[in-house]
């Protein structure tokens, strides 16, 4: 009898700047990450996906969620509320990799209790150490 592999870890990622995307995506390789990316641009879509609606009626809340706060139509402040008012999203992590490094957009975020607020570093061997962080993460609630 054979065991079946073990499960990759799922990830969303909210972002709608490609270069920011391809970059994380370099930093989880680098990582050695191995995991199932679903990007989404835009945070209407995002909250599609949280509400199950249209083609995400059959998709499973990821183990973690990565998510940008200034994105087009829902921003990530709306994503969070979303996800935490919804008992399959309530408890799934989640990282926010923003441009901002604003001490009232980290407090905004208190109340719902992120796993970790990340801001953009400039420095590519900077941003690459996110994947790092973000497989240490994902190990410590495996």
């Amino acid at each position: 009898m054979t065991s079946a592999p073990p499960q990759k870890p799922r990830i969303l990622l909210v972002e709608d700047n490609p270069g920011d995307v391809d970059l994380l995506r370099l930093a989880l390789k680098t990582a050695g990450f191995e995991c199932e990316l679903t990007v989404l641009d835009d945070g209407g879509e995002a909250i599609a996906m949280v509400k199950r609606q249209g083609k995400y009626a059959d998709v499973a809340p990821p183990d973690l969620a990565i998510l940008d706060l200034n994105i087009p139509r829902n921003d990530g402040i709306e994503i969070i509320q979303t996800m935490r008012a919804d008992a399959l999203y309530r408890d799934t992590r989640v990282v926010v990799l923003s441009s901002s490094s604003s001490p009232r957009d980290y407090a905004r975020l208190e109340s719902f209790h992120i796993a970790r607020y990340i801001t953009k570093p400039p420095d590519l061997d900077e941003f690459l150490s996110i994947g790092t962080q973000l497989k240490q993460l994902v190990a410590e609630t495996n």
